[in-house]
């Protein structure tokens, strides 16, 4: 599954929602589809706090390594 083209720009306004309703400190938005080492920090940046990669990490060679470079992201 690809990364929807226009979700970036959903996931601010949520995130600005939350910030208005104060509640950024109890809701988690959670991105799951398309997450990539390239689109990572986009969508981080964005507003996302937990980002779901199966295929971005089991489908290397190096899912440790992969794993270890979207920690620093």
């Amino acid at each position: 599954q690809g990364y929807i083209e226009g979700s970036t720009e959903r996931i601010k306004e949520i995130k600005q929602k939350l910030i208005e309703q104060c509640l950024q400190d109890r809701v988690l938005i959670e991105v799951d589809g398309g997450i990539k080492l390239h689109n990572a920090k986009e969508v981080v940046d964005a507003g996302a706090d937990v980002l779901v990669a199966g295929s971005a990490i089991f489908g290397t060679d190096d899912p440790v390594q992969t794993i270890k470079d979207f920690y620093k992201i």
